[in-house]
């Protein structure tokens, strides 16, 4: 996250950590300088950010949707909570999966980088619908492979969703599918938002025990 929080509300900057290996990304980057705050002397910063400092890392799924949709051109700016999500979830609709990437897992983890590149990639020969709809699905069959396999290890019947990721709901729908597929239980919230919003309502709760 370069930047810190700022990658958050500018997720251009994202892009830049997760290319960062990337030889067209520099000058991908400078042809947007005007989305930038201070222009090009940002985008100079960047990258000397990146070749020469550590950086705070992070394991969050919605910042790796921010950069796809940054990548698509769908927002260079946070202005609310969750808007180049959003806004990459409304452009799938219609969508189709036709990169059909394999989950790539290490350790448990799911791997993002080899798919925000193939977008990258294919931004001259795909759809940007179809593109789209394809970084939603690697999310959902990635994280439906790791839960099935790993509530099958623990023998567990049931699998829940939650967090910010949970409000897409092409991801969630794909998930539903193939956990149920599996003959597991999909759990998802209902009356209690997931997200920080969750959050914030179980903070509520334990305050209102302790008083």
């Amino acid at each position: 996250m370069i930047g810190g929080d700022l990658a958050t509300k500018y997720p251009l900057r994202m892009i830049a950590g997760i290319l960062r290996d990337n030889a067209e990304i520099t000058n991908w980057l400078l042809e947007r300088h005007g989305y930038f705050p201070h222009d090009r002397e940002e985008v100079n910063m960047i990258l000397k950010q990146l070749s020469a400092a550590k950086v705070p890392l992070t394991t969050s799924c919605g910042r790796v949707l921010d950069a796809v949709s940054a990548i698509l051109g769908l927002c260079y700016e946070r202005t609310y909570e969750g808007e180049p999500a959003m806004k990459l979830e409304s452009a799938a609709l219609g969508g189709r999966d036709s990169l059909n990437l394999k989950p790539v897992l290490k350790d448990g983890v799911i791997e993002t980088t080899s798919m925000v590149r193939q977008i990258f990639s294919n931004l001259e020969r795909v759809t940007l619908r179809d593109l789209a709809y394809s970084a939603q699905s690697y999310i959902a069959r990635s994280l439906s492979e790791t839960a099935i396999a790993t509530a099958t290890e623990l023998g567990v019947e049931s699998i829940g969703f939650t967090g910010g990721v949970a409000y897409n709901e092409q991801i969630t729908r794909a998930l539903k599918t193939a956990v149920e597929e599996d003959g597991l239980r999909f759990l998802v919230h209902v009356s209690v938002p997931p997200g920080d919003g969750g959050i914030s309502f179980g903070q509520a709760i334990v305050a209102a025990q302790l008083s």
